[in-house]
């Protein structure tokens, strides 16, 4: 999933199946806004909490329910959004999220490391060095 630096983003977690989900996001804490039972709609967001959430990184989705959450993206990088449940990592059920700027700073994100081992559509790239 690719973002912009300073953006804000909405993700909804939907669990159809009979158990607790927990998600959880790496290098972020993120706003649990809302959360019911049945399928999430566009109407469910007239019923979000925006007053007074709290800071969270990691969430529950309960058992045919659904579980929204805004995030501000204020971290330049690549994260990984992930079932906390090691089974469901194994067979996938994970995400990356990846945050761009145009901008390149050392405050905002380090360059990869030369010693890092490349794969994948990277194997040839060069990387900048540290």
């Amino acid at each position: 999933m690719h973002a912009d630096f300073r953006s804000f983003a909405e993700i909804v977690f939907q669990n159809w199946e009979d158990t607790v989900q927990s998600w959880h996001i790496d290098g972020y804490s993120f706003f649990v806004v809302g959360m019911d039972g049945g399928q999430w709609t566009p109407a469910s967001r007239s019923r979000y909490n925006l007053r007074d959430t709290v800071a969270r990184c990691t969430t529950q989705v309960y058992p045919k329910s659904w579980t929204a959450i805004y995030i501000a993206l204020d971290n330049v990088g690549m994260w990984n959004i992930r079932s906390e449940n090691w089974a469901r990592q194994y067979l996938g059920q994970q995400f990356y999220l990846r945050v761009y700027t145009p901008s390149t700073s050392w405050r905002d994100e380090y360059p990869i490391p030369r010693n890092a081992l490349l794969c994948g559509r990277a194997i040839g790239h060069r990387t900048r060095p540290l």
